[in-house]
């Protein structure tokens, strides 16, 4: 009987309960911004001014937000129902991407999974660009997978007006590509498509970039990223509000020494004078923390208290009266986290790497590539990066969490008992759901 309730349960249902989940939060705070939030909306209230001053930030975002914002105002719903919408679109998605590589059950299962992620839900929420970038570099690698190579070069190229990590999406394509079409004599055809998709990758990016440029002219300032030193010796980088505020008062002058009118002088700043390349984002001038480096993100170590704070409104007690009785009690606080899920990515993590290498010695079986892969081009490069000094945020982990929602299922897959099979993917979804629900934004537990 409940078996027969589970197999009518759709993709549709998924992303149906997900929306829901999401209109409980997206309203509160409504009249502040929750972390990077306040970033990202000031570039967008110069985007609609016609300005920018933060060419070390892609403009790409600000294509869906502006229309947004000018049609319904400058209000939390324009802010955050774009994310909302890609979040919606990102789990489609990845959904038929999974049915590329298991059986449809264990696809909504991993997508369902990835859904409760309390990352990719809070990203999901609030007015931030790894979701919006998510989407194009899956559905880049979608069409990549079903051979539409030039949709997949011209989604990927604009994944990189949105954020700079759509490299990663361009690498789990290219290490897919390498190994399953090696050959030691490529034909003349197999070229060619590889030098369009690359063309097409970078005119679609460019070209965006180059109108962008022209219309906007965004300034060039040294130096591009503030610092601060703070009372306890440190010097740290001031956000861009931060920024535009101490500027309004006064305290600070930023000194404009030209304009961008071209993508090859916005890519040479982007490069050179922003966050790639800024020792303003070192680790020794952060209060960091365990959590912050990638090694220890897939640990069973201890959370440090309120290390992954974005914001929250606190919960309100109130005491009425009401036909003469006493009522006290409180009324639910929003408190947005970014704290990992840990129940997933440790044990997802870890039951994929294992799957992988069983997978490597056994079968080498295409399921086995797309994860490994998936591992390689969206893990690694952080446990590389760290030895830079750049510091880390455990949400840099939100790229790798499809992979390991599907490779968690596939792994437990292997088991033989099926009623043994299915009852650990029972107990592994309700210990997700379960650290969702302990982490969801509206204080219910």
């Amino acid at each position: 009987m409940i078996q027969e309730y589970f197999n009518k349960i759709t993709i549709t249902h998924i992303i149906l309960i997900s929306l829901v989940l999401h209109a409980f939060v997206i309203a509160q705070p409504q009249f502040l911004q929750i972390w990077d939030e306040s970033i990202f909306l000031e570039i967008l209230r110069d985007f609609l001014k016609g300005e920018d001053h933060v060419p070390y930030q892609m403009p790409g975002i600000n294509f869906f937000q502006g229309p947004t914002t000018l049609i319904f105002g400058d209000n939390w719903f324009s802010w955050r129902v774009p994310s909302v919408i890609f979040g919606m679109l990102s789990l489609l998605v990845f959904y038929n991407v999974f049915r590329e590589y298991t059986t449809e059950k264990n696809a909504l299962l991993a997508t369902a999974i990835l859904s409760f992620d309390t990352i990719f839900f809070v990203h999901s929420s609030l007015f931030l660009r790894d979701v919006p970038l998510m989407f194009f570099g899956v559905l880049s690698y979608y069409f990549y997978i079903k051979k539409k190579y030039y949709f997949a070069a011209i989604t990927l190229g604009f994944a990189f007006l949105i954020k700079e990590t759509a490299v990663f999406f361009f690498f789990l394509i290219i290490i897919n590509h390498v190994v399953v079409n090696y050959k030691w004599n490529p034909k003349i055809t197999d070229l060619r498509k590889i030098i369009v998709f690359l063309v097409l990758t970078s005119l679609t990016f460019l070209i965006p970039l180059w109108i962008y440029d022209i219309i906007y002219q965004p300034i060039i300032y040294d130096p591009m990223i503030v610092t601060q030193k703070l009372p306890d010796g440190r010097e740290g980088a001031l956000s861009y509000p931060k920024v535009k505020l101490m500027e309004s008062r006064g305290y600070i002058q930023q000194t404009q020494i030209g304009k961008i009118t071209n993508p090859i002088e916005h890519l040479g700043v982007f490069l050179s004078k922003g966050y790639v390349t800024s020792e303003a984002y070192k680790v020794k001038n952060w209060d960091t923390n365990l959590t912050n480096y990638p090694h220890n993100w897939i640990l069973p170590i201890p959370l440090p208290e309120n290390a992954n704070g974005l914001g929250w409104v606190k919960e309100k007690p109130f005491e009425e009266t009401h036909g003469g009785k006493l009522h006290v009690g409180k009324i639910f606080g929003i408190e947005w986290r970014g704290d990992p899920n840990q129940v997933l990515w440790i044990v997802g993590f870890w039951s994929t790497l294992g799957l992988i290498i069983y997978g490597v010695i056994k079968n080498r079986e295409k399921t086995i590539l797309f994860l490994s892969s998936g591992l390689i081009s969206m893990y690694v490069p952080y446990l590389l990066l760290q030895f830079t000094g750049r510091i880390m945020f455990p949400y840099y982990f939100i790229l790798t969490i499809p992979f390991i929602s599907l490779g968690v299922i596939i792994a437990i897959d292997k088991i033989k008992n099926s009623k043994l099979r299915i009852g650990i993917k029972t107990l592994f979804f309700i210990s997700v759901v379960g650290w969702f629900v302990f982490y969801f934004p509206i204080k219910i537990l």
